[in-house]
């Protein structure tokens, strides 16, 4: 059985009720703690970005007292109720998008350190984390002079999508349809400590086979040049997971089609925050996927001209 080579391009993506302290109450201040978001680099508009930020579930200490407790806040920044700076005291904060809640895809065990989220993934939904830097309140009085604290968050996901060309010869009067492309084997669920590393822990339940054949521009696809992508996902990543990709390439010369069906095991170490896209080259060694395509060739002989024969000419 022929193979089907894929290539995977692997690219860095940069990418509630809060329980008041009683040393709150001595504050003298009217300064407001403050937010300011940043989401790392995405390329295409069905990611998370600054710009798209939606609400998100935010957590906070002040020394050891936790002071927000999934507390809703805007992509912007904004809160409510809000709450305010004490002088000389040490803060952390950390937060995760999509925002926690009941029946929802996301949950969190907050820490001051660094929490653990755990996650059910639909493929759909951009999952990103953010911890501060420690925060050191001044030590007056009034505190006027906190800055917003800032929040850069990272995607926790891998991105993943497929391209496939078609490597016919340029002249060749071959035309490429790809459809059902669909991977089976991800990870449904599973959880991840950012601040603490890279590694996700999965359970064993797989979501049903993805498919990334819809809304894809994988059809016409013209020999030499041509190539069609799909759509991206998000899959959980996971340290040497194997993934089985399956589709239909309708092979079109000149009017007539001729189908072929293809599966093809990939198994990769996908990291957070990369992209990765799979790429396969079709031309006559593997677009069957049990024989090479044999050209028509054409040998071309010619018969040897009889001698000429005398003709006589009649007279009238």
């Amino acid at each position: 059985m022929k193979k089907i080579f894929l290539i995977g391009l692997a690219a860095a993506a940069m990418l509630s009720a809060c329980n008041q302290d009683k040393t709150l109450e001595k504050t003298q201040n009217t300064k407001a703690i403050g937010f300011s978001t940043f989401v790392g680099k995405s390329t295409r508009g069905a990611d998370i970005s600054t710009a798209n930020l939606g609400n998100f579930s935010l957590y906070g200490w002040m020394g050891t007292a936790q002071i927000f407790d999934n507390q809703m806040v805007a992509g912007d920044g904004t809160y409510s109720p809000l709450q305010y700076w004490t002088s000389d005291q040490v803060y952390k904060f950390e937060a995760v998008y999509p925002q926690v809640v009941e029946g929802g895809s996301v949950s969190m065990e907050a820490a001051k350190n660094g929490g653990t989220i755990t996650f059910t993934n639909d493929t759909e939904t951009d999952l990103l984390y953010a911890k501060s830097a420690t925060v050191n309140s001044t030590a007056t009085a009034d505190v006027e002079g906190m800055p917003k604290v800032g929040l850069t968050f990272k995607h926790l996901l891998s991105r993943v999508k497929f391209t496939f060309k078609n490597a016919f010869p340029e002249n060749s009067p071959v035309t490429i349809n790809v459809t059902d492309v669909a991977l089976a084997d991800a990870y449904k669920s599973g959880s991840v400590t950012p601040n603490a590393g890279t590694t996700w822990t999965t359970t064993t339940e797989k979501l049903p086979a993805i498919d990334f054949a819809e809304n894809a521009n994988l059809n016409g696809i013209v020999a030499g040049t041509g190539n069609g992508d799909t759509d991206h996902k998000y899959l959980i990543p996971a340290q040497g997971a194997k993934y089985t990709l399956t589709f239909t390439v309708e092979f079109i010369q000149n009017g007539v089609s001729k189908f072929y069906n293809h599966s093809v095991e990939i198994t990769d170490n996908m990291l957070m925050g990369k992209s990765y896209n799979y790429t396969a080259s079709l031309d006559a060694t593997n677009i069957n996927p049990d024989t090479q395509l044999k050209p028509i060739e054409f040998q071309p002989t010619v018969e040897e001209w009889e001698g000429f024969g005398e003709v006589v000419i009649p007279e009238e």
